[in-house]
């Protein structure tokens, strides 16, 4: 047996035990830092790669961002009331005596014609004598309960109270103390009446 360990011994390439659980030690600690190398860069490259991509994006936004400054003014524009403009629940019951409503659709092909009809009128001098003019649009979703109410496009120029209305595409109603007094559904009667 002693010639074998003094074979062992003399043999360079044959290592004793105890060397080799040196080397095997020296070649793990090797693999350990070496694979703490490698999740070091790899962590480096993940923050890189974060860093480039936030980047990219805040560039893009940026650049396509627009400038409220520029598109928009903050400008506060004042409220206006329109004291001539009604709906058809306080149709009867206005600050005159007496008046006419003329009520029409703002989205009827001949809108444009009935409001001229209505601005020539307002326009005239305000004499005493001229009755005062309100107009009801009946494309306000407070007034299409009273818009052809049946479905039969029929009227009912018989109508003395709000309940009883039922009105067509084109209305001149005169109120005199609360009460419909004149109810004129012809357009030509109407623009004759409004002179």
């Amino acid at each position: 047996m002693a010639k074998k360990d003094k074979k062992l011994k003399e043999n360079p390439l044959i290592k004793s035990s105890k060397e080799n659980k040196k080397l095997k030690k020296i070649k793990v600690n090797n693999i350990s830092a070496d694979e703490d190398e490698n999740d070091v860069k790899k962590f480096i490259i993940i923050v890189l790669v974060i860093a480039l991509v936030v980047g990219v994006i805040y560039f893009f936004t940026e650049k396509f961002k627009k400038n409220p400054t520029d598109t928009q003014e903050n400008e506060t524009v004042a409220g206006q009331i329109n004291y001539d403009k009604v709906v058809i629940g306080t149709l009867l019951n206005r600050p005159e005596g007496n008046y006419y409503v003329l009520i029409y659709s703002s989205e009827d092909d001949n809108a444009m014609k009935y409001s001229t009809m209505v601005s020539k009128y307002t326009q005239k001098s305000t004499e005493d004598a001229m009755i005062r003019l309100y107009y009801c649009d009946l494309a306000n979703t407070l007034n299409k309960a009273y818009y052809n109410v049946n479905g039969d496009n029929k009227s009912n120029p018989k109508a003395k109270t709000i309940k009883e209305l039922d009105l067509g595409d084109l209305t001149l109603i005169r109120v005199k103390n609360g009460k419909i007094v004149e109810y004129i559904e012809d357009y030509t009667t109407i623009q004759n009446k409004l002179k």
